[in-house]
Protein backbone atom coordinates (compact mmCIF):
# COMPACT_ATOMS: atom_id res chain seq x y z
CA UNK A 1 0.00 0.00 0.00
CA UNK A 2 2.87 2.38 0.74
CA UNK A 3 3.93 2.15 -2.91
CA UNK A 4 0.54 3.49 -4.02
CA UNK A 5 0.10 6.36 -1.56
CA UNK A 6 0.37 8.92 -4.36
CA UNK A 7 -2.20 7.11 -6.51
CA UNK A 8 -5.58 7.01 -4.66
CA UNK A 9 -7.14 4.65 -7.21
CA UNK A 10 -4.40 2.04 -6.83
CA UNK A 11 -4.28 2.57 -3.05
CA UNK A 12 -7.97 1.83 -2.49
CA UNK A 13 -7.86 -1.04 -4.99
CA UNK A 14 -5.13 -2.61 -2.85
CA UNK A 15 -7.16 -2.04 0.32
CA UNK A 16 -10.23 -3.58 -1.31
CA UNK A 17 -8.34 -6.67 -2.49
CA UNK A 18 -6.90 -7.14 1.00
CA UNK A 19 -10.24 -6.88 2.79
CA UNK A 20 -12.72 -8.41 0.36
CA UNK A 21 -13.89 -11.96 0.83
CA UNK A 22 -13.20 -14.37 -2.00
CA UNK A 23 -15.70 -16.88 -3.38
CA UNK A 24 -15.33 -20.38 -2.00
CA UNK A 25 -12.47 -22.41 -3.44
CA UNK A 26 -13.46 -25.60 -1.61
CA UNK A 27 -16.55 -27.17 -0.11
CA UNK A 28 -17.97 -26.65 3.37
CA UNK A 29 -18.02 -29.99 5.21
CA UNK A 30 -21.81 -30.06 5.01
CA UNK A 31 -24.83 -27.82 4.49
CA UNK A 32 -28.41 -27.89 5.71
CA UNK A 33 -31.06 -28.40 3.04
CA UNK A 34 -34.73 -28.58 4.11
CA UNK A 35 -33.76 -29.61 7.66
CA UNK A 36 -31.48 -32.36 6.38
CA UNK A 37 -27.68 -32.49 6.51
CA UNK A 38 -26.11 -32.76 3.05
CA UNK A 39 -22.46 -33.82 2.84
CA UNK A 40 -22.17 -35.21 -0.71
CA UNK A 41 -20.28 -32.60 -2.77
CA UNK A 42 -22.57 -32.65 -5.79
CA UNK A 43 -25.63 -32.47 -3.56
CA UNK A 44 -24.07 -29.50 -1.73
CA UNK A 45 -23.76 -27.70 -5.07
CA UNK A 46 -27.37 -28.51 -5.93
CA UNK A 47 -28.45 -27.25 -2.49
CA UNK A 48 -26.71 -23.93 -3.14
CA UNK A 49 -28.33 -23.62 -6.57
CA UNK A 50 -31.81 -24.50 -5.30
CA UNK A 51 -31.47 -21.87 -2.59
CA UNK A 52 -30.22 -19.12 -4.92
CA UNK A 53 -33.02 -19.87 -7.40
CA UNK A 54 -35.75 -20.02 -4.75
CA UNK A 55 -35.06 -16.59 -3.22
CA UNK A 56 -36.85 -14.57 -5.90
CA UNK A 57 -39.86 -16.87 -6.04
CA UNK A 58 -40.14 -16.95 -2.24
CA UNK A 59 -40.39 -13.18 -1.94
CA UNK A 60 -42.65 -13.00 -5.00
CA UNK A 61 -45.10 -15.30 -3.20
CA UNK A 62 -45.03 -13.04 -0.14
CA UNK A 63 -46.37 -10.20 -2.27
CA UNK A 64 -48.82 -12.15 -4.44
CA UNK A 65 -51.97 -11.44 -2.42
CA UNK A 66 -53.40 -9.17 -5.15
CA UNK A 67 -53.30 -10.89 -8.57
CA UNK A 68 -54.72 -7.76 -10.27
CA UNK A 69 -51.96 -5.39 -9.17
CA UNK A 70 -50.75 -3.10 -11.97
CA UNK A 71 -48.45 -0.12 -12.31
CA UNK A 72 -51.08 2.62 -12.87
CA UNK A 73 -50.46 4.24 -9.48
CA UNK A 74 -46.73 4.56 -10.20
CA UNK A 75 -47.25 6.86 -13.19
CA UNK A 76 -48.43 10.38 -12.50
CA UNK A 77 -47.64 12.05 -15.83
CA UNK A 78 -49.66 9.94 -18.25
CA UNK A 79 -50.40 13.03 -20.36
CA UNK A 80 -46.77 13.63 -21.32
CA UNK A 81 -45.70 12.86 -24.86
CA UNK A 82 -43.89 9.54 -24.86
CA UNK A 83 -41.08 9.09 -27.36
CA UNK A 84 -40.95 5.58 -28.78
CA UNK A 85 -37.68 3.71 -28.37
CA UNK A 86 -36.44 1.10 -30.83
CA UNK A 87 -33.08 -0.62 -30.84
CA UNK A 88 -30.93 0.41 -33.79
CA UNK A 89 -28.23 -1.64 -35.57
CA UNK A 90 -24.94 -2.17 -33.75
CA UNK A 91 -21.82 -1.15 -35.71
CA UNK A 92 -18.79 -3.36 -36.25
CA UNK A 93 -16.56 -0.59 -34.86
CA UNK A 94 -18.52 -0.62 -31.58
CA UNK A 95 -18.04 -4.37 -31.23
CA UNK A 96 -14.35 -4.12 -32.12
CA UNK A 97 -13.80 -1.45 -29.47
CA UNK A 98 -15.38 -3.63 -26.78
CA UNK A 99 -13.45 -6.74 -27.85
CA UNK A 100 -10.16 -4.83 -27.62
CA UNK A 101 -11.01 -3.63 -24.11
CA UNK A 102 -11.64 -7.14 -22.71
CA UNK A 103 -9.91 -7.81 -19.40
CA UNK A 104 -7.91 -10.95 -20.13
CA UNK A 105 -7.61 -11.69 -16.40
CA UNK A 106 -11.28 -12.63 -16.32
CA UNK A 107 -12.28 -16.27 -16.68
CA UNK A 108 -14.44 -17.74 -19.42
CA UNK A 109 -18.19 -18.07 -18.98
CA UNK A 110 -20.49 -21.00 -19.81
CA UNK A 111 -19.50 -20.81 -23.50
CA UNK A 112 -15.86 -21.58 -22.54
CA UNK A 113 -14.58 -18.79 -24.82
CA UNK A 114 -11.32 -17.60 -23.31
CA UNK A 115 -11.10 -13.79 -22.99
CA UNK A 116 -7.47 -13.78 -24.11
CA UNK A 117 -8.34 -15.40 -27.45
CA UNK A 118 -11.44 -13.23 -27.91
CA UNK A 119 -9.27 -10.13 -27.56
CA UNK A 120 -6.54 -11.61 -29.77
CA UNK A 121 -9.05 -12.43 -32.51
CA UNK A 122 -10.94 -9.12 -32.21
CA UNK A 123 -10.24 -7.99 -35.80
CA UNK A 124 -11.57 -11.28 -37.18
CA UNK A 125 -14.66 -11.84 -35.02
CA UNK A 126 -16.02 -8.28 -34.70
CA UNK A 127 -18.03 -8.49 -37.92
CA UNK A 128 -19.69 -11.89 -37.31
CA UNK A 129 -20.42 -10.92 -33.70
CA UNK A 130 -22.05 -7.66 -34.83
CA UNK A 131 -24.14 -9.70 -37.28
CA UNK A 132 -25.30 -12.03 -34.47
CA UNK A 133 -26.10 -9.06 -32.22
CA UNK A 134 -28.21 -7.38 -34.91
CA UNK A 135 -29.93 -10.63 -35.82
CA UNK A 136 -30.91 -10.96 -32.16
CA UNK A 137 -32.37 -7.43 -32.08
CA UNK A 138 -34.39 -8.15 -35.24
CA UNK A 139 -35.65 -11.62 -34.23
CA UNK A 140 -36.09 -10.86 -30.50
CA UNK A 141 -34.16 -14.02 -29.70
CA UNK A 142 -30.97 -14.39 -27.68
CA UNK A 143 -28.71 -17.47 -27.91
CA UNK A 144 -29.55 -19.73 -24.97
CA UNK A 145 -25.91 -20.04 -23.87
CA UNK A 146 -25.83 -16.25 -23.47
CA UNK A 147 -28.65 -16.58 -20.96
CA UNK A 148 -26.78 -19.07 -18.78
CA UNK A 149 -24.46 -18.41 -15.85
CA UNK A 150 -21.90 -20.13 -13.66
CA UNK A 151 -22.39 -19.21 -10.02
CA UNK A 152 -19.77 -19.16 -7.27
CA UNK A 153 -21.00 -19.05 -3.64
CA UNK A 154 -19.51 -16.16 -1.64
CA UNK A 155 -19.60 -16.69 2.13
CA UNK A 156 -20.88 -13.59 3.94
CA UNK A 157 -20.90 -14.36 7.66
CA UNK A 158 -22.48 -16.65 10.22
CA UNK A 159 -22.63 -20.43 10.12
CA UNK A 160 -20.92 -21.90 7.00
CA UNK A 161 -23.40 -24.80 6.90
CA UNK A 162 -26.34 -22.45 6.22
CA UNK A 163 -26.81 -21.83 2.50
CA UNK A 164 -28.55 -18.50 3.17
CA UNK A 165 -25.22 -17.20 4.51
CA UNK A 166 -23.81 -17.20 0.98
CA UNK A 167 -24.18 -14.70 -1.85
CA UNK A 168 -24.10 -15.83 -5.50
CA UNK A 169 -21.37 -14.42 -7.76
CA UNK A 170 -22.29 -14.97 -11.41
CA UNK A 171 -20.01 -15.50 -14.39
CA UNK A 172 -21.62 -14.79 -17.76
CA UNK A 173 -20.43 -15.30 -21.32
CA UNK A 174 -18.13 -12.47 -22.41
CA UNK A 175 -19.80 -11.93 -25.84
CA UNK A 176 -23.14 -11.70 -24.01
CA UNK A 177 -21.79 -8.99 -21.70
CA UNK A 178 -20.45 -7.05 -24.70
CA UNK A 179 -23.87 -7.32 -26.34
CA UNK A 180 -25.57 -6.15 -23.14
CA UNK A 181 -23.27 -3.15 -22.83
CA UNK A 182 -24.03 -1.99 -26.36
CA UNK A 183 -27.77 -2.46 -25.80
CA UNK A 184 -27.57 -0.68 -22.44
CA UNK A 185 -25.72 2.24 -24.07
CA UNK A 186 -28.62 2.70 -26.51
CA UNK A 187 -31.16 2.53 -23.71
CA UNK A 188 -29.20 5.01 -21.55
CA UNK A 189 -29.17 7.58 -24.37
CA UNK A 190 -32.96 7.26 -24.64
CA UNK A 191 -33.46 7.56 -20.87
CA UNK A 192 -31.17 10.56 -20.48
CA UNK A 193 -32.32 12.48 -23.56
CA UNK A 194 -35.95 12.11 -22.48
CA UNK A 195 -35.22 12.80 -18.78
CA UNK A 196 -36.92 9.56 -17.75
CA UNK A 197 -34.61 8.50 -14.92
CA UNK A 198 -34.97 10.75 -11.89
CA UNK A 199 -31.98 12.91 -10.97
CA UNK A 200 -32.16 11.45 -7.45
CA UNK A 201 -31.05 8.03 -8.76
CA UNK A 202 -27.24 7.92 -8.58
CA UNK A 203 -26.70 4.22 -9.22
CA UNK A 204 -24.98 3.03 -12.42
CA UNK A 205 -24.98 6.46 -14.10
CA UNK A 206 -22.29 8.65 -15.61
CA UNK A 207 -21.18 11.56 -13.43
CA UNK A 208 -22.85 9.91 -10.43
CA UNK A 209 -21.32 7.88 -7.61
CA UNK A 210 -21.77 6.97 -3.96
CA UNK A 211 -19.94 10.21 -3.19
CA UNK A 212 -22.31 12.42 -5.21
CA UNK A 213 -25.30 10.66 -3.65
CA UNK A 214 -23.95 11.09 -0.12
CA UNK A 215 -23.00 14.73 -0.71
CA UNK A 216 -26.52 15.54 -1.95
CA UNK A 217 -28.17 14.02 1.12
CA UNK A 218 -25.66 15.48 3.59
CA UNK A 219 -25.90 18.93 2.00
CA UNK A 220 -29.70 18.89 2.35
CA UNK A 221 -29.43 17.86 5.99
CA UNK A 222 -26.74 20.45 6.83
CA UNK A 223 -28.77 23.24 5.24
CA UNK A 224 -31.80 22.23 7.29
CA UNK A 225 -29.78 22.11 10.52
CA UNK A 226 -28.27 25.52 9.73
CA UNK A 227 -31.83 26.84 9.45
CA UNK A 228 -32.54 25.49 12.94
CA UNK A 229 -34.66 22.62 11.65
CA UNK A 230 -34.73 18.99 12.72
CA UNK A 231 -34.51 16.15 10.20
CA UNK A 232 -35.66 12.56 10.43
CA UNK A 233 -34.26 10.07 7.91
CA UNK A 234 -35.35 6.56 7.03
CA UNK A 235 -32.73 4.27 5.48
CA UNK A 236 -34.74 1.63 3.65
CA UNK A 237 -33.36 -1.85 2.99
CA UNK A 238 -35.04 -4.18 0.52
CA UNK A 239 -34.74 -7.96 0.74
CA UNK A 240 -32.98 -9.42 -2.31
CA UNK A 241 -34.18 -6.48 -4.42
CA UNK A 242 -32.46 -7.43 -7.69
CA UNK A 243 -33.59 -11.06 -7.36
CA UNK A 244 -37.25 -10.20 -6.81
CA UNK A 245 -37.98 -7.96 -9.81
CA UNK A 246 -41.24 -9.19 -11.34
CA UNK A 247 -40.76 -9.67 -15.08
CA UNK A 248 -44.35 -8.87 -16.11
CA UNK A 249 -44.36 -5.64 -14.12
CA UNK A 250 -40.95 -4.66 -15.52
CA UNK A 251 -42.12 -5.18 -19.11
CA UNK A 252 -45.24 -3.11 -18.39
CA UNK A 253 -43.08 -0.29 -17.00
CA UNK A 254 -40.74 -0.43 -20.02
CA UNK A 255 -43.74 -0.13 -22.33
CA UNK A 256 -45.08 2.84 -20.35
CA UNK A 257 -41.81 4.79 -20.59
CA UNK A 258 -41.74 4.39 -24.37
CA UNK A 259 -40.13 1.11 -25.41
CA UNK A 260 -41.71 -0.22 -28.60
CA UNK A 261 -43.40 -3.59 -28.74
CA UNK A 262 -40.39 -5.07 -30.53
CA UNK A 263 -37.98 -3.65 -27.93
CA UNK A 264 -40.04 -5.04 -25.04
CA UNK A 265 -40.22 -8.40 -26.83
CA UNK A 266 -36.42 -8.48 -26.95
CA UNK A 267 -36.19 -7.66 -23.22
CA UNK A 268 -38.81 -10.32 -22.51
CA UNK A 269 -36.66 -12.93 -24.24
CA UNK A 270 -33.58 -11.59 -22.44
CA UNK A 271 -35.27 -12.23 -19.08
CA UNK A 272 -36.94 -15.53 -20.01
CA UNK A 273 -35.54 -19.05 -19.66
CA UNK A 274 -32.32 -17.96 -17.99
CA UNK A 275 -30.42 -20.78 -16.32
CA UNK A 276 -27.59 -21.13 -13.84
CA UNK A 277 -25.27 -23.78 -12.44
CA UNK A 278 -23.12 -23.59 -9.32
CA UNK A 279 -19.44 -24.39 -9.88
CA UNK A 280 -16.94 -25.24 -7.17
CA UNK A 281 -13.66 -27.14 -6.99
CA UNK A 282 -14.06 -28.57 -10.49
CA UNK A 283 -17.62 -29.81 -9.98
CA UNK A 284 -20.82 -28.39 -11.45
CA UNK A 285 -24.39 -28.60 -10.19
CA UNK A 286 -27.42 -29.38 -12.31
CA UNK A 287 -29.09 -26.57 -14.27
CA UNK A 288 -31.86 -24.49 -12.69
CA UNK A 289 -34.16 -21.97 -14.38
CA UNK A 290 -34.31 -18.44 -12.98
CA UNK A 291 -37.92 -17.24 -12.77
CA UNK A 292 -37.59 -13.78 -11.22
CA UNK A 293 -35.18 -10.90 -10.94
CA UNK A 294 -32.67 -9.22 -13.21
CA UNK A 295 -29.55 -11.26 -14.05
CA UNK A 296 -26.80 -11.15 -11.43
CA UNK A 297 -23.45 -10.00 -12.79
CA UNK A 298 -25.02 -8.60 -15.95
CA UNK A 299 -24.56 -5.17 -17.52
CA UNK A 300 -28.20 -4.58 -18.43
CA UNK A 301 -29.68 -5.87 -15.15
CA UNK A 302 -28.80 -2.87 -12.93
CA UNK A 303 -30.19 -0.43 -15.51
CA UNK A 304 -33.46 -2.38 -15.73
CA UNK A 305 -33.67 -2.33 -11.94
CA UNK A 306 -33.22 1.46 -11.87
CA UNK A 307 -36.11 1.78 -14.33
CA UNK A 308 -38.20 -0.63 -12.25
CA UNK A 309 -38.00 1.47 -9.07
CA UNK A 310 -37.80 4.86 -10.80
CA UNK A 311 -41.25 6.05 -9.67
CA UNK A 312 -41.20 4.46 -6.22
CA UNK A 313 -40.95 7.78 -4.37
CA UNK A 314 -42.40 10.20 -6.91
CA UNK A 315 -44.77 12.91 -5.62
CA UNK A 316 -44.12 12.30 -1.91
CA UNK A 317 -45.45 15.17 0.21
CA UNK A 318 -43.06 17.06 2.53
CA UNK A 319 -40.27 14.55 1.92
CA UNK A 320 -36.96 14.35 0.07
CA UNK A 321 -35.29 11.13 -1.04
CA UNK A 322 -32.29 9.71 -2.85
CA UNK A 323 -31.46 6.38 -4.49
CA UNK A 324 -28.19 4.64 -5.08
CA UNK A 325 -29.35 1.49 -6.91
CA UNK A 326 -31.49 -0.22 -4.24
CA UNK A 327 -30.16 1.92 -1.37
CA UNK A 328 -32.95 4.37 -0.56
CA UNK A 329 -33.08 7.14 2.02
CA UNK A 330 -36.16 9.28 2.69
CA UNK A 331 -35.82 12.34 4.91
CA UNK A 332 -38.17 15.01 6.23
CA UNK A 333 -37.23 18.30 7.89
CA UNK A 334 -39.25 20.67 10.04
CA UNK A 335 -38.89 23.16 12.89
CA UNK A 336 -40.76 20.54 14.93
CA UNK A 337 -39.27 17.06 15.43
CA UNK A 338 -42.76 15.63 15.98
CA UNK A 339 -43.99 17.10 12.70
CA UNK A 340 -40.92 15.82 10.82
CA UNK A 341 -41.65 12.31 12.12
CA UNK A 342 -45.29 12.64 11.04
CA UNK A 343 -44.20 13.72 7.55
CA UNK A 344 -41.86 10.74 7.36
CA UNK A 345 -44.52 8.29 8.52
CA UNK A 346 -46.89 9.55 5.81
CA UNK A 347 -44.21 9.22 3.13
CA UNK A 348 -43.25 5.76 4.42
CA UNK A 349 -46.88 4.62 4.18
CA UNK A 350 -47.01 5.64 0.51
CA UNK A 351 -43.70 3.93 -0.29
CA UNK A 352 -44.78 0.70 1.42
CA UNK A 353 -47.91 0.56 -0.74
CA UNK A 354 -45.82 1.05 -3.87
CA UNK A 355 -43.35 -1.62 -2.78
CA UNK A 356 -46.34 -3.95 -2.56
CA UNK A 357 -47.29 -2.98 -6.11
CA UNK A 358 -43.76 -3.74 -7.32
CA UNK A 359 -43.67 -6.99 -5.34
CA UNK A 360 -40.56 -5.82 -3.49
CA UNK A 361 -40.12 -6.74 0.17
CA UNK A 362 -39.04 -4.40 2.95
CA UNK A 363 -36.29 -5.79 5.18
CA UNK A 364 -37.60 -4.47 8.49
CA UNK A 365 -34.59 -5.65 10.53
CA UNK A 366 -32.12 -3.69 8.38
CA UNK A 367 -34.31 -0.63 7.81
CA UNK A 368 -33.29 2.07 10.30
CA UNK A 369 -34.40 5.59 11.21
CA UNK A 370 -32.32 8.44 12.57
CA UNK A 371 -32.84 11.98 13.86
CA UNK A 372 -30.46 14.77 12.82
CA UNK A 373 -30.59 17.76 15.14
CA UNK A 374 -28.54 20.18 17.23
CA UNK A 375 -31.19 20.02 19.95
CA UNK A 376 -30.03 19.03 23.45
CA UNK A 377 -33.49 17.77 24.41
CA UNK A 378 -33.67 14.79 22.04
CA UNK A 379 -33.66 12.41 25.01
CA UNK A 380 -37.15 13.68 25.84
CA UNK A 381 -38.44 12.62 22.42
CA UNK A 382 -39.71 9.07 21.95
CA UNK A 383 -39.90 8.78 18.16
CA UNK A 384 -42.09 6.14 16.55
CA UNK A 385 -42.17 4.90 12.97
CA UNK A 386 -44.11 1.79 12.03
CA UNK A 387 -44.59 -0.47 9.04
CA UNK A 388 -48.01 -1.11 7.51
CA UNK A 389 -48.51 -4.06 9.87
CA UNK A 390 -47.43 -2.14 12.96
CA UNK A 391 -43.81 -3.27 13.34
CA UNK A 392 -41.66 -0.52 14.86
CA UNK A 393 -38.63 0.74 12.95
CA UNK A 394 -35.52 1.03 15.11
CA UNK A 395 -34.07 4.51 15.66
CA UNK A 396 -30.26 4.58 15.78
CA UNK A 397 -27.70 7.21 16.83
CA UNK A 398 -25.26 6.38 14.01
CA UNK A 399 -25.76 4.92 10.56
CA UNK A 400 -23.35 3.88 7.81
CA UNK A 401 -24.75 5.31 4.58
CA UNK A 402 -22.88 4.41 1.38
CA UNK A 403 -19.63 4.10 3.30
CA UNK A 404 -20.04 7.24 5.44
CA UNK A 405 -20.85 6.93 9.15
CA UNK A 406 -23.42 9.60 9.98
CA UNK A 407 -24.14 10.95 13.48
CA UNK A 408 -27.00 13.16 14.64
CA UNK A 409 -25.03 16.42 14.32
CA UNK A 410 -23.14 15.40 11.15
CA UNK A 411 -19.83 15.95 12.91
CA UNK A 412 -18.27 12.86 11.24
CA UNK A 413 -16.33 12.13 14.43
CA UNK A 414 -17.26 8.44 14.31
CA UNK A 415 -16.49 8.23 10.60
CA UNK A 416 -13.01 9.71 11.10
CA UNK A 417 -12.35 7.49 14.12
CA UNK A 418 -13.32 4.46 12.05
CA UNK A 419 -10.80 5.38 9.35
CA UNK A 420 -7.89 5.87 11.76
Amino acid sequence: MTKNLKDPKKFWKTVKSATEQEPLSDFPNFVWNKSKIVSDKLKILNSFNEHFISVGSLFDNLNSSDPNVNTDELFFNNDRNVTTFNFYPICITEVLKELKSIDTKKSAGPDNLDPFFLKLAAEFIAEPLAHIFNLSLISNKIPSVWKSAFVLPLFKSGEPSQVNNYRPISKLCIPAKIFEKLVADQLKIFLESNCILQTVQSGFRKKHSTVTATLKVINDLIQALDNKKHCVALFIDLSKAFDTVNHKLLIDILHRIGLSQQATMWVTDYLSNRTQRVQLAGLTSSNCTVLNGVPQGSVLGPLLFSIYINNLCENLSNASYHFYADDLVIYCCSSSIVQAIQYLQSAFNVVQARLQTLKLVLNVDKTKAMIFSHSRTLSQIHPLLTTAIGTQIEFVSNYKYLGFILDKELSFKNHIANLL
